[in-house]
């Protein structure tokens, strides 16, 4: 064991005099663990001057190593300039691979490991190691990393400049409790036919017998877009069908005006299953679905990143000089729930599930009887004209 580590050190000073493309392995202890990420440095780089860097995070049962393969997002870093960073998640290949603890009930949540600690951790290696603009870090996940990437936003956004989410959404328990710091861009990319994480929410089955609820996609959107305070819905964009074989298409939406430029991205997959656009592995397909053709999702992610520079604003004082203040009580309450709303024209008033549904809908009333409600969590919305609010109560 030594030695490998010793092999391991040595392989990465060796990596760090030379210039230019090269996967660099290394690790820190985290909570008395050997985490294991890998580097990838693009053509050209010489560590002078300050780059990018794109945090990647794989699904369950994944590895940094096949993370490359099926995002083939080393040939977009080569192209562009940016590092390219692969940190594994907690567990061994040979109970199921490598996951995150994204508070699911994952197999690093039941050990007890902390994923933000050690992606924060990770970063200061990082920034101690290489010239890393520090106003210009990312991070994005596929399945099991896109959920991780969720909980980092709703807990952790500080450090990121933008973030993404792919063959993931959001399960009710994290949506219940999201309370971000600050607006934060962020893009997503699902896939209708996703076998394992459905776009209309409910139970999803992930690997190694996880099961859990998860929220709609377009709740997902609603929620970013409100919380980044966009003010412009841009009308969708049916993207070319340039590969007619992949049974798939792609329409994008773009919500725009936000505040901090949080601005909000979405790749709706027509037909797309559980895998990464533009990088077909047809065996994979058996069992996930439909890869679409027609984007490179690592291209499309680049692209939104690096339109984006780190922002330090908070939510609060900008946002109340432009929303209504809207304040729902008692909270919980049992019978009847009372909102106080400052502008009271044309306003909508919808209450929902954690999944999305839309239980109540109604306008220009200051008591909502919630009393066939069962008990729970709920949202409730307020749209005055293209300004919503959205706040969570609980049903006893």
């Amino acid at each position: 064991m030594m030695k490998k580590y010793i092999l391991i050190a040595l392989t990465t000073f060796l990596c760090n005099l030379s210039f230019g493309q090269a996967n660099i392995i290394d690790s820190i202890v985290h909570q008395t663990y050997q985490r294991k990420f890998t580097v990838h440095t693009p053509t050209g780089f010489t560590n002078t001057t300050p780059v990018s860097a794109v945090l990647m995070l794989h699904g369950n049962g994944g590895t940094m190593q096949n993370s490359q393969n099926f995002t083939n997002l080393n040939s977009v870093s080569n192209t562009n300039g940016f590092l390219a960073v692969y940190p594994e998640g907690y567990g061994i290949v040979s109970s199921g691979g490598y996951s995150w603890a994204d508070g699911r009930g994952t197999s690093a949540d039941i050990a007890g490991i902390d994923d933000l600690g050690f992606i924060n951790k990770l970063l200061d290696t990082l920034l101690a190691n290489y010239n890393i603009d520090i106003n210009k870090i990312y991070i994005c996940g596929f399945s099991n990393g896109g959920y991780m990437t969720q909980r980092f936003a709703c807990e952790q956004n500080q450090r990121f400049a933008a973030m993404a989410s792919l063959g993931s959404i959001m399960d009710t328990s994290l949506y219940s409790s999201c309370n971000p710091q600050r607006p934060i861009p962020m893009m997503f990319v699902i896939g209708t036919a996703d076998p394992f994480v459905p776009f209309n929410g409910g139970v999803a089955n992930g690997s190694g017998g996880l099961v859990n609820q998860i929220i709609n996609a377009d709740t997902l959107v609603d929620f970013w877009k409100i919380n980044n305070n966009c003010i412009q819905t841009n009308p969708p964009i049916n993207l070319p069908d340039i590969d007619l074989t992949d049974n798939s298409t792609v329409t994008l939406f773009n919500f725009t005006n936000c505040s901090c430029n949080s601005d909000v991205k979405f790749y709706r997959i027509n037909g797309g299953g559980h895998t990464w656009p533009g990088v077909e592995i047809p065996l994979y397909e058996v069992v996930a679905g439909e890869t679409n053709e027609d984007i490179q999702a690592s291209v499309e992610l680049w692209n939104f990143f690096n339109a984006h520079t780190l922002c330090n604003i908070t939510v609060g004082a900008e946002e109340q000089t432009i929303r209504p203040t809207i304040k729902i009580y008692p909270n919980p309450a049992r019978t009847e729930l009372y909102l106080s709303i400052s502008q009271t024209d044309k306003s909508e008033v919808s209450v929902s599930n954690l999944i999305g549904q839309v239980l109540i809908k109604t306008q220009n009333l200051n008591v909502i009887d919630i009393s066939n409600l069962p008990n729970g969590i709920y949202m409730i919305t307020i749209t005055q004209g293209q300004i919503k609010q959205t706040q969570k109560f609980i049903k006893e």
